[in-house]
């Protein structure tokens, strides 16, 4: 569907400044602006009374700033020490500018609320807003995406939730301001609204096969059939142009060429619904092909790239969205925590290394494969259950089958006394069938017509995790997988859910799920901190203690390439834990345990995991066991382990500062040289904490791999020491055992023990690397590894300089 681009007509017609905003009349409707920080103002616009929709994201009650409002004449200011808000008289529009005057961010003069038809009986708006965006402007954020996009720039995107696809409303420019886009439903990111007309071409090869694929309902085979598409479409003006791809679903298949030359060309088991490229072409007519899964309804729609940056909500009830201002992303970051919740401590166990795979079968299976890793002495500290442990109770249900699982407590007692953590999988979707899903549907806590439960529902929470208490955490269990938690297939699409009709919530059910555990188990005890992996994720997650991961991505060298930049888009949105199935979820089969193109790949997927927030392999029906791909890989693996476990110190400090300071762990590079115009260009390097530029190998048979080393001091290698001036771009040696990292003059980095787990060896002992060339800090943090008794002052902080 198309939107009509009308004018404002919004000339302001009067204003009203009280305690806590200015409320500013337009000729249709009224605009408010609230400065809920020094550098964060939210903008709301409604054509009748303010609605007041549930506050799931800027949770934290904090005093208004002082602000002060200023008429000029031909503009309405609102200004508060950091940044002020000028609205135009004349159209409407707002600009924003720091302390210094200059304008950082403005408004488009163009429609900001649309009608639309009501959503299951609630009054319903289309909310759009369109931003000028400097030609320069970097642009990240927005959350994990696949399409392998850094700079957002023009790019269009669907934001949705989706297995491998994490929709986050949230921007950072290196104009040094942050947008949260405040919807909770579906938003089009630079929506192409120009339709290609598509006409499907005969079937001329054979029925494609089905393959086994993890479903919401297990392991099942699923078709892999494909089917052709073609089309033809006229330009009137040469530029590049975005083109979006819409499959309707899910998909295995991402592919468009125009005029015989592909732009998209992607495959894995699951695809997201939608992908989007960035393609110069002439004036004039093309043709456009599409392949796709056979029983997708594909879609192509195409708009010349400007220097426009729009949101469009298609199910809405007002505009709303907040600026921030640092210029650093760090204070960007830390105020938007301040109003949506601090990041928890992990345990330090966390920030060691976690084995899964898909799957351990028994009490048995788990034991043995930790006894294996303590007789290799190779570290580990996290065992994880996939699914399925439930066998007999059915689909879902968090309960043990006795069958394989006898005696769950002497299960946790023996992983705990070879001194390691258990993770197990916990869905949404359980058996109705079965006494805790019968409970469930008598207290009318599913979604209707719906196998997910509804956790917009308070008392539906409290009782998801009363089962998972009685079932699971009063064994001992330490961490929880919440899989699946989009929900998959866009289950609240069209759905009634206790908070409203699902499409004005369409983003936010991870949020749900993972606060109805975090809040659950935080008031079980105080003892154990929790520890959350899951799927899907909104924004204000990080105040639960959630790490989220890339979803069922294949093993491939383009697919481990793609993770970086989603990883960074994902960090910079004030999320701070991410990582990804090592080796990738779908891999090549029986033969990559021997094959060496994949062990090359996995081993460079070990090195990058090294240096992520979290450190965790995974695979589908594969055993992932270091030593299962033989001796050469293993001793990789064991040695990358060793460092890691040795950079624990320096890691877990870290970590600290992103609960206390608002800092990030995985950061893109314009957060630390912003004024470097090449450095924030890099989609491939990042800096991990404040001492390490990491530059992943992603590509097979290379032994050197270039590297651009920020500008602002000299960077060391940080395997062999050798010392290399900022600002230029260098060979790295890149040997199979080790990817390019490097350590910023200046840095302080305290290294610990070789340890098989965390805790294993006292740390009375530490070295202390000093990498000079600059002034250097840092704050060595220590507590007891768990438990919250680090929020009440028990903890030290050793400050080196």
């Amino acid at each position: 569907m198309s939107w009509p681009i009308v004018g404002f007509g919004q000339s302001v017609r009067s204003y009203k400044p009280t305690a806590d905003r200015v409320t500013i009349a337009l000729a249709k409707g009224q605009l408010v602006l609230r400065p809920l920080a020094e550098n964060a103002i939210r903008v709301q616009y409604t054509q009748g009374a303010l609605p007041a929709p549930p506050e799931l994201v800027l949770t934290s009650q904090l005093p208004t700033p002082a602000f002060k409002t200023t008429d000029t004449g031909t503009a309405v200011e609102l200004a508060t020490k950091q940044v002020r808000v000028r609205v135009d008289k004349a159209t409407g529009s707002v600009s924003y500018l720091n302390n210094a005057g200059q304008v950082f961010l403005r408004e488009q003069p163009t429609t900001r609320l649309l009608p639309a038809e009501p959503v299951l009986g609630e009054a319903n708006v289309v909310a759009q807003q369109q931003f000028q965006t400097s030609p320069d402007e970097l642009l990240l954020g927005l959350g994990q995406f696949q399409d392998g996009h850094f700079n957002l720039r023009g790019v269009t995107r669907q934001l949705t939730q989706v297995n491998t696809q994490i929709a986050l409303p949230f921007l950072y420019s290196s104009k040094g301001y942050g947008l949260l886009w405040h919807q909770y439903g579906l938003t089009d990111f630079n929506p192409a609204d120009a339709p290609i007309a598509l006409e499907k071409q005969p079937e001329t090869a054979a029925t494609g096969t089905a393959v086994d694929a993890t479903t919401a309902n297990g392991t099942q085979k699923v078709a892999q059939d494909q089917a052709t598409y073609t089309g033809t479409f006229t330009l009137p003006v040469a530029g590049t142009y975005s083109l979006m791809l819409d499959l309707g679903a899910m998909g295995n298949r991402h592919y468009v060429a125009i005029d015989g030359v592909a732009c998209l060309d992607r495959r894995n088991f699951w695809l997201p619904p939608t992908a989007s490229a960035q393609v110069p072409l002439k004036a004039g007519a093309h043709t456009v092909q599409v392949v796709c899964k056979a029983n997708n309804t594909p879609r192509v729609t195409y708009k010349r790239v400007d220097g426009l940056t729009t949101f469009r909500s298609p199910n809405a009830k007002l505009l709303d969205y907040v600026v921030f201002y640092g210029p650093q992303a760090d204070e960007v970051i830390r105020t938007y925590r301040n109003l949506s919740g601090q990041v928890p401590l992990l345990p330090q166990w966390a920030y060691g290394f976690w084995q899964c795979r898909e799957r351990y079968t028994s009490s048995a299976h788990l034991e043995e494969t930790v006894q294996e890793f303590r007789r290799r002495n190779i570290p580990m500290d996290v065992i994880v259950q996939d699914w399925q442990y439930w066998g007999k109770y059915g689909w879902g249900v968090m309960q043990f089958d006795e069958t394989h699982y006898p005696d769950p407590a002497a299960l946790m007692q023996n992983l705990h006394a070879q001194h390691a953590r258990f993770n197990i999988s916990v869905w949404e979707n359980l058996n109705k069938e079965s006494d805790i899903g019968k409970s469930h549907v008598a207290n009318n806590f599913y979604i209707p017509n719906s196998p997910w439960l509804d956790l917009t529902n308070p008392a539906a929470r409290k009782a998801h995790w009363a089962a998972i208490n009685q079932h699971l955490f009063r064994y001992g269990v330490d961490s929880w997988w919440l899989d699946a938690t989009e929900p998959e297939n866009d289950a609240l699409h069209s759905k009634q859910l206790a908070l409203g009709p699902g499409d004005f919530y369409r983003l936010t059910y991870p949020l749900f799920v993972n606060q109805a555990v975090y809040e659950g188990q935080r008031a079980a005890t105080q003892d154990k901190r929790v520890c959350i992996l899951t799927r899907s994720a909104f924004l204000g997650q990080q105040r639960y203690g959630t790490i989220s991961w890339s979803g069922d991505i294949g093993g491939t060298w383009d697919t481990f390439r793609r993770q970086i930049p989603a990883g960074l888009d994902f960090s910079i949105t004030g999320l701070p834990y991410w990582t990804t199935d090592i080796g990738g979820f779908f891999r090549p089969g029986a033969g990559q345990y021997t094959d060496p193109q994949y062990n090359e790949l996995l081993m460079r997927w070990y090195q990058w995991g090294a240096f992520t927030p979290i450190f965790r392999v995974h695979g589908y029906q594969t055993e992932t066991e270091p030593w299962k791909n033989g001796p050469v890989v293993e001793a990789n693996i064991r040695q990358l382990l060793d460092v890691r476990y040795r950079l624990l110190p320096y890691l877990y400090s870290a970590a600290w500062q992103v609960h206390a300071q608002g800092s990030t762990l995985m950061r893109p590079l314009v957060m630390d040289f912003r004024t470097d115009t090449t450095a924030r260009q890099q989609a491939g390097e990042y800096l991990f904490g404040p001492a390490f530029l990491v530059a992943p190998v992603t590509a097979p048979g290379r032994t050197e791999w270039p590297v651009y080393l920020p500008q602002g001091g000299a960077w060391y290698n940080f395997w062999t020491g050798r010392r290399h001036a900022g600002g230029q771009t260098i060979t790295a040696p890149a040997p199979l055992a080790t990817t390019p990292v490097f350590v910023k003059a200046g840095a302080i980095v305290p290294l610990g023990k070789r340890l098989q787990y965390t805790g294993q060896k006292s740390a009375d002992t530490l070295e202390i690397r000093v990498y000079a060339g600059a002034d250097g800090r840092f704050t060595l943090y220590e507590d007891e590894g768990d438990s919250y008794r680090y929020e009440q002052g028990q903890h030290t902080t050793i400050p080196f300089a």
